[in-house]
């Protein structure tokens, strides 16, 4: 912003465009003035810099006005941490120096396919997504034969996409344990595809989940059991993964609200997915499969190539490649946030410490909400050892008029989208790990003061 002010931009070592009384705008008019027809090649790349300037000075115009940036408790997409979105914006018109940008960059090269889990000589797209996978197993301590798999359609792509790569077998059935929203819309997407069944609920009022429990539930035979780990909706989450002993079914988990935040278990799970836009960047659903499920499973024959977990990436060749276009390009863009993402929590001390750090502030939200206006002000009838910590769900003791009261209350103080699911209302304050820390004490302080002004206003007969 200093060469901004001085009038004058370096495009990241590719292009200098000096204008040292001038200011972009200005460039742009006297470059256009002169006509496309006597635009040099010299010239071209000096107007396209100083487009950019003008972007980048209005930006900075904009962010100044502002100050900071907004309390963002969007449950998806959510929040992303800002020295990410900078360092996307950076190179968002020149990837690493290649003066291409980054969703400008193609996975291919002139020998795709003959160099599995290689990048070709100076790819440099390639190259990002062999360190992003790389960063995800270290992250997540993903075992070596777990295939990861970068892939469209969101969470909810894959609850079509699960039930045609598993259950092509003629006896093959899926169990599920019935949770909540996103556990009956998984059930309900499976049933088009082969026998599932739900053979458990859990509520989360009656403590953690009952692992045993529901070993012994499951039906003979069965191909796998769906668990989900969070349900956001409701707000409820599983802390704990199954005991090492366990002999069921393989257990397929949607760990979409709570990848990242927590250490998982990857080899209690055969296969773990998890849509972007909450803890991971939106765009993309990340797949981990254990190889060996793949093998002792088909996929139905209806599977589109699309879905289909063994043409993606090489999934069960003998080198996986997660750059390959099998059998269609992958979402380069969200990768690429994902490795940037991926980066600034190794930065903050990696997965044990977004634990401790969203725990904590859960804890903080949850301990206000339940003494606010001296208790049963926010209803929140879920056991504590289960309650989100990515969802905290209320309804409020004044009924819905009091709800959007609350939210109106909310945007004025600057606290956005802390309205409940449309399908169950409420109120619900989205805690994802990169909402930051000041956000979080700013909504639980709002949340006493309304509590106090309206329980105020009950003593004093005001209607609210």
């Amino acid at each position: 912003f200093d060469k901004l002010a001085q009038g004058s931009i370096q495009h990241a070592g590719v292009i200098t465009c000096s204008a040292s009384n001038m200011s972009a705008a200005s460039m742009i008019t006297q470059f256009r003035m002169l006509g496309s027809s006597r635009l040099t090649s010299a010239l071209r790349p000096m107007l396209a810099a100083a487009t950019s300037m003008m972007f980048l000075q209005t930006s900075a115009i904009q962010h100044k006005q502002t100050g900071v940036r907004a309390n963002n408790f969007g449950a998806g997409p959510a929040a992303l941490p800002e020295p990410v979105l900078r360092r996307a914006q950076e190179e968002f018109l020149n990837f690493q120096g290649s003066g291409i940008g980054v969703m400008e960059w193609t996975n291919l090269d002139a020998e795709s396919g003959q160099h599995p889990g290689v990048a070709a000589p100076g790819h440099k797209l390639q190259e990002m997504f062999l360190e992003t996978e790389q960063k995800l197993r270290a992250s997540l301590e993903i075992p070596a034969d777990y295939r990861i798999l970068f892939m469209h359609g969101g969470a909810v792509g894959q609850f079509s996409a699960i039930p045609m790569n598993l259950l092509g077998a003629t006896d093959a059935k899926a169990d599920f344990i019935d949770m909540g929203f996103w556990s009956r819309k998984s059930l309900l997407e499976a049933k088009k595809y082969g026998d599932a069944e739900a053979i458990a609920t859990f509520t989360g009022e009656t403590g953690q989940a009952p692992w045993h429990e529901w070993e012994t539930k499951c039906r003979h035979g069965a191909t796998y059991l769906h668990v989900c780990l969070s349900e956001t909706v409701q707000g409820i989450e599983l802390l704990t993964d199954p005991p090492r002993e366990w002999s069921g079914p393989p257990i397929v988990l949607d760990a979409t609200s709570t990848l990242l935040s927590r250490h998982i278990d990857i080899s209690a799970y055969s296969l773990v997915y998890a849509s972007g836009g909450k803890n991971l960047p939106a765009g993309m659903v990340t797949v981990i499969v254990k190889k060996s499920l793949l093998e002792m499973t088909r996929a139905q024959t209806i599977t589109p190539l699309v879905m289909d977990y063994r043409l993606h990436a090489g999934a069960i060749d003998p080198v996986p490649s997660v750059f390959e276009s099998k059998p269609n390009t992958p979402p380069t863009f969200a990768v690429y946030l994902l490795g940037l993402t991926l980066d600034y929590l190794e930065e903050q001390g990696g997965v044990d410490a977004m634990h401790g750090r969203t725990s904590r502030r859960a804890h903080d939200l949850y301990a206000v909400a339940d003494r606010a206006g001296g208790g049963g002000f926010y209803i929140n009838n879920i056991d504590p050892r289960v309650r989100s910590r990515m969802n905290a769900v209320f309804t409020l003791k004044g009924g819905r008029a009091l709800e959007k009261e609350f939210v109106r209350q909310a945007e004025e103080r600057g606290l956005h989208h802390l309205y409940g699911h449309p399908i169950s209302g409420g109120i619900r304050i989205t805690m994802y790990n990169w909402v930051p820390d000041e956000s979080v004490h700013e909504v639980i302080q709002f949340m006493e003061d309304f509590a106090e002004q309206h329980r105020q206003g009950h003593r004093s007969g005001d209607e609210l």
